[in-house]
């Protein structure tokens, strides 16, 4: 199915090149229209009704932010893409409140849009698919009931709700009964070494059986208890979840127990799978589920140390995780808030920091280690885009993604990371530096051709595409003195240079060197030199 775009920047320059040098026949995209502006864009897009939209941010008349949040009004789903300066681009993430989630920096390269747009196609394939999905639910409840059963299940391990959002109408509809108590037990998959020799469809069916035996032995040892609702979940590739919730607070404990060893027996004997699990303690409402199945994965932990074929609760483990999740989201918010403050010395120390705390944790699952370093190499992957938005990071995010997901162990991983973060930071900081020393040799240039002629540092700034707070703050970080001191020395010595020659008048050479007001220089030059100019003269 060919889409159709909206084109919106106020350079005419860009609009051509986006027309030109994108492969629109390849990505099955029609350029439906351009404007310059957001009241053009707008009046475009109620007639055109395009797919999709890329807009600057900064145009006159109608702002893309505007634009943005009229075109949301209009249609909530809208894929908008913020085409965005270097210097707009903190502005630009303000569209985020109306949904967007794309930004390129300009310049960007051709391939980048590309992806970004080859990105939103995709996922309006998947909206469109997930409507038709959900079309199809409507009409066939009855056999899509135990999916949206399960997926409330998901839910509930991976997010915390209040009592208040899990109603008798809403757990009723999907048949899922309030329980007195609840219990969960995680079992983990372990291929061994003879197993990753197999194909992968012959790992799926040992994974397969093994989650039939899970099912079929629970399905069992529940037959005498009607009070007790139990659910299987395939958490993830080597990761089965139990779900006991029970009417009628039945021994839930001791039941679940039992069912988790008997599985892990048969897993064993039957397949020759290694398996190893651990137990949650009992809870009573179902908002505590998420707790209960984080038990669960600390105390799968202590059988995993252990070896295989064993069953560890919660209680035996210990009772309480010395680090959780949360306390890492607080180190990740410091970690984000350092590179987007680009504080050398802190980004340093906040690292040191959550290194060191991930070399302590032998608590957590490996799959929650690794969530962890996806977050952290997230943030430094917007860090390396905002300050050297030109050059290829050392690690792309699927480079990233592979390597980690190659480490079983959070030993080897943090050990791992220990070696690939320093050397990241050290080349940002290394191009951040080359940057920076090519902006100020640019103001140099600058004043060097233009020092007679008036200055206007805000004109710089915008001729070098940058901010001029950013540039000023840099200009002083490197050169060890304001703009406007710089600026008066070097007039000065030229200046010392035209009165050494004998061939002009003081206030010709006031206006040679940028000055129009004779008086004014003759002021700036005696606080430089210590002497007035008539008096440098006549020395």
């Amino acid at each position: 199915m060919r889409r159709t775009i909206l084109l919106v920047d106020d350079d005419p320059h860009i609009l051509k090149a986006l027309t030109r040098h994108v492969d629109w026949e390849r990505l099955e995209l029609t350029i439906a229209g351009s404007a310059m502006n957001g009241n053009e864009a707008l009046e475009l897009f109620r007639g055109l009704s395009p797919d999709l939209v890329m807009t600057d941010v900064y145009m006159p008349g109608m702002s893309g932010l505007e634009l943005t949040e009229m075109l949301r009004e209009q249609k909530p789903e809208l894929p908008i893409i913020i085409l965005s300066g270097y210097e707009e681009f903190e502005n630009a993430r303000q569209a985020m409140r109306w949904g967007v989630s794309h930004f390129l920096l300009k310049p960007a390269r051709v391939e980048e849009i590309e992806a970004v747009l080859r990105e939103v196609l995709l996922e309006l394939d998947a909206q469109e698919q997930k409507q038709r999905l959900e079309e199809r639910y409507k009409q066939e409840i009855g056999r899509t009931l135990p999916f949206l059963r399960e997926r409330l299940l998901m839910d509930l391990l991976t997010t915390r709700y209040s009592a208040e959002e899990l109603s008798e109408e809403k757990l009723g509809y999907l048949q899922v009964a309030r329980p007195q108590q609840l219990a969960a037990a995680s079992i983990q998959l372990n291929r061994p070494s003879h197993a990753r020799k197999l194909k992968e469809r012959e790992w799926q069916l040992l994974r397969f059986g093994a989650s039939n035996i899970c099912r079929e032995t629970l399905k069992m040892k529940l037959a005498e208890f009607p009070s007790i609702q139990g659910h299987v979940l395939d958490y993830s590739e080597d990761l089965l979840v139990i779900l006991l919730l029970d009417r009628e607070a039945e021994a839930l404990s001791v039941l679940l127990t039992e069912a988790v060893q008997e599985t892990t027996d048969k897993i064993m004997n039957y397949i020759q799978l290694q398996a190893y699990a651990g137990i949650g303690s009992v809870k009573q409402a179902m908002h505590e589920l998420i707790d209960c199945y984080l038990e669960s994965r600390e105390a799968l932990l202590s059988a995993e140390y252990q070896g295989t074929g064993l069953v560890y609760t919660f209680e035996e483990k210990g009772g309480k995780s010395r680090w959780t999740l949360e306390d890492y989201s607080r180190l990740l918010q410091q970690w984000n808030e350092a590179l987007q403050g680009r504080d050398s010395a802190g980004i340093w120390e906040i690292w040191e920091v959550i290194h060191a705390r991930l070399q302590m944790d032998d608590q957590n699952a490996i799959q929650d280690i690794q969530t962890v370093c996806v977050g952290l190499f997230t943030a430094l992957m917007y860090f390396w885009n905002a300050c050297c938005p030109m050059r290829t990071p050392p690690m792309t995010m699927p480079q990233f993604l592979q390597a980690v997901s190659g480490y079983n162990s959070w030993k080897s991983l943090t050990e791992w990371m220990g070696q690939i973060f320093p050397a990241y930071l050290k080349a940002a900081f290394s191009e951040m530096g080359v940057k920076k020393n090519r902006l100020v040799e640019s103001v140099k240039k600058y004043v060097e051709a233009r020092y007679h002629q008036e200055i206007s540092f805000m004109g710089i700034a915008q001729e070098l595409h940058v901010h001029p707070k950013y540039l000023s703050q840099l200009f002083k970080r490197v050169s060890g003195e304001n703009f406007v001191s710089y600026l008066n020395h070097y007039r000065v010595n030229r200046a010392i240079e035209y009165l050494q020659s004998g061939q002009h008048m003081v206030y010709e050479i006031s206006e040679m060197v940028g000055f129009n007001n004779p008086a004014y220089f003759s002021q700036v030059f005696k606080m430089i030199t210590g002497r007035s100019p008539s008096e440098y003269l006549n020395a």
